[in-house]
């Protein structure tokens, strides 16, 4: 299998099939992939409720992002240079995504694939304006409403459970035809739309709707960013005490991480023009581990910051070393990675993708090298035994994939739980320069996918991944302390 096939788990956002396969998605048969037990679901979760569906909405529904910063400025700029805001303008998705088609063999995998077009580009799907043919990039008019949008989030009425998107949009009218917007507060006034409080919206559940991925057709998980933090040790059940999604991921600020190491203060001030003064207003840049999507767009830069930022305040390391050797004998070493900030796996989401790796080097006392693993070639590329921390998936037959629509089991799952930790061990041979003592370097690094995914999509105008250090440590080994 070539590079290409073997990289094709960037998430699918956009079917790519011909005409004469194309066929409407039916999320009523793979949505919800769960229902949470009464105690602990949000108020406008609703089991067995009717979902929003392709032709339930016309493009001009929803407002432009635009109209909305008029009285939300500040949250709008905020979006505007996000993932979230470019969900379906990134251009590897949409080089991935025109070849992934081609490797996917029966109607089952479709299926799964036009799953994807929900969460991604939400009004596209639901307004059937971005379809599911090839020419579709070059005729979307959704404008900057292509991606997930101030108006889609709040016209979210209600879920109908978790996971591949069980969500209902409504746009029913409130008093004087002012349409209603949900959201997390009981007391806003708007004098242009009407307002009603959403439980959904301030509970992880509203972003568990979509960071919760199942294959539509076996259940095998393919994302459980939401399940990850359901089960970790941050949902504590209380109310008063759990770390929602929206309290790192909305309240992270230039130069304030917001993380599960870091202080996550509140960010007072009001929510749009004439409004209350608020001791809190939710931010709107949703950063996660992304630094190459936002570097595309004007106004992104920040968001690459961002990113950097609270992809260095999510891990440790500890370095464990055996006391100095007898020359010519094996030293074994021990790196402990540590998730200390983040409320979910590390990585998470599209994990199977992902790169996250120790790199370890040892050195004797002329700064020979004795051990260097993780590291980095000419071209970009990994060596074959690095320490990778990720999913792997099998199709049926057994063989691992790295294709979303194809698996049919989990093969192995060595990433990191929120507030646990993954120990490796590396072992070298001592030379004689040894005997005077070495030193050990690790860091943990990320890089969103492999460098020859980019350099096959791209040939002549690849562009290299960003690499972000993550944590570092260092240790010595002396003859004499």
């Amino acid at each position: 299998m070539n590079t290409i096939s073997n990289a094709l788990a960037i998430f699918c956002f956009l079917l790519m099939v011909p005409p004469a396969l194309a066929q409407t998605v039916d999320p009523e048969s793979w949505s919800p992939t769960w229902i949470n037990p009464a105690w602990e679901r949000p108020a406008n979760m609703i089991p067995d409720s009717a979902i929003s569906l392709p032709g339930d909405l016309t493009v001009d529904q929803l407002e432009q992002p635009t109209l909305c910063g008029g009285c939300h400025n500040d949250i709008f700029e905020q979006w505007e240079g996000g993932v979230h805001a470019n969900a379906l303008n990134d251009p590897i998705f949409q080089k991935v995504t025109k070849l992934f088609l081609s490797e996917v063999g029966t109607e089952g995998d479709r299926e799964d694939a036009r799953s994807c077009v929900r969460c991604h580009t939400p009004l596209g799907h639901l307004s059937r304006a971005v379809e599911t043919t090839e020419a579709d990039y070059d005729r979307v008019t959704l404008e900057n409403r292509s991606g997930i949008f101030c108006d889609f989030c709040h016209s979210v009425k209600s879920s109908a459970g978790v996971g591949n998107a069980p969500f209902t949009v409504s746009i029913e009218e409130a008093a004087e035809a002012k349409k209603i917007k949900w959201g997390p507060r009981n007391d806003a006034v708007s004098p242009y739309h009407g307002t009603a409080f959403s439980d959904l919206h301030t509970k992880s559940e509203m972003c568990g709707m979509c960071h919760d991925v199942t294959h539509t057709l076996n259940g095998t998980p393919l994302e459980r960013t939401y399940t990850e933090w359901r089960e970790g040790p941050y949902n504590t059940g209380d109310p008063a005490t759990t770390v929602y999604c929206e309290d790192c991921h909305m309240r992270q600020l230039p130069g304030v991480p917001a993380t599960g190491s870091t202080e996550r203060p509140d960010n007072p001030g009001i929510s749009g023009s004439g409004g209350k003064e608020r001791e809190h207003v939710y931010t709107h840049y949703h950063v996660g581990g992304n630094t190459v999507l936002p570097a595309l767009f004007e106004g992104g830069e920040q968001n690459v910051q961002m990113a950097k930022e609270r992809l260095q305040n999510c891990a440790t390391l500890e370095i464990t070393a055996p006391p100095l050797p007898l020359i010519w004998q094996g030293a074994t070493i021990h790196v402990k990675v540590n998730n200390v900030g983040a409320g979910h796996y590390l990585p998470t989401g599209l994990s199977e993708v992902r790169e996250m790796w120790l790199e370890v080097k040892v050195k004797d006392v002329l700064g020979r090298i004795l051990l260097h693993s993780g590291k980095v070639d000419a071209n970009g590329n990994l060596d074959p035994q690095t320490r990778l921390f990720n999913i792997q998936l099998a199709d049926s037959q057994g063989n691992h994939t790295f294709n979303v629509a194809m698996p049919d089991h989990v093969l192995s799952d060595n990433r990191i739980p929120p507030k646990g930790s993954r120990t490796e061990q590396f072992s070298f041979l001592v030379p004689l320069t040894g005997i005077l003592g070495y030193t050990i370097e690790a860091a943990l690094r990320y890089r969103s996918a492999p460098q020859s995914l980019i350099d096959d999509l791209f040939g002549e105008e690849t562009f290299p991944l960003p690499i972000i250090e993550m944590a570092s440590a260092e240790a010595a080994v002396k003859l004499v302390d």
